[in-house]
């Protein structure tokens, strides 16, 4: 077997990580078509974000959603973070303010599956179980391995066949769609890796 070169591994690595962060980063955490670079006011953006998702993860939605909401006074275009605020306002029993977050993160990109699910999500509970459906299938045609996705279009599917059974829709935690950036982490890897080159 041949021993890897410690310092190209590590350069290579710096250069993987490098491109994590300028191109990937970027366009995940926005969510449109207007990146946010890893400046100090943005990466505070994305701590509160990843914040947020940790106390929802914890079931303590009511904090999670004021993190979540700190991420967009830093950065309004957060899409991600609006799609989380979607997620945490439907946990938390409020669907129309879960639709407005889920439909304004679809405004602003219509290719994150989590947002049309907390739209779904919504719209289920407020009893629009068509609107539902059409949600979920675009959560799905998006990305269909979203197995909350194919629940709550079954739930709608099953609603809409009898509305009697409406009252009440069951309520879980499942759907709050947090989806994790991991921009601090690999920063603090390629530091690491950049210490270890140095010795």
């Amino acid at each position: 077997m041949r021993e890897l070169n410690y310092k190209k591994t590590g350069f290579i690595a710096c250069i993987v990580i490098a491109f994590v962060l300028i191109v990937v980063i970027p366009v995940s955490a926005a969510g449109n078509d207007t990146p946010i670079y890893m400046s100090g006011q943005n990466m505070d953006a994305i701590n509160a974000y990843n914040n947020g998702s940790d106390l929802a993860s914890l079931g303590k939605f009511q904090d999670a959603l004021a993190e979540t909401e700190k991420a967009l006074s830093i950065q309004p275009n957060f899409t991600l973070a609006l799609t989380q605020k979607a997620g945490i306002l439907n946990v938390m029993g409020k669907y129309q303010d879960g639709l407005n977050a889920a439909n304004a993160a679809i405004a602003q990109n219509q290719n994150i599956a989590e947002a049309w699910l907390n739209r779904a999500d919504a719209l289920v509970h407020l009893g629009n179980y068509q609107d539902a459906i059409d949600s979920a299938d675009r959560a799905l045609a998006t990305d269909p391995t979203l197995e909350a996705a194919k629940t709550t279009k079954l739930l709608a599917t099953k609603l809409l066949g009898n509305p009697a059974t409406a009252t009440p829709v069951p309520t879980t935690k499942a759907p709050v769609s947090l989806v994790p950036v991991t921009g601090a982490l690999l920063v603090s890897g390629m530091l690491i890796i950049l210490r270890e080159r140095q010795k």
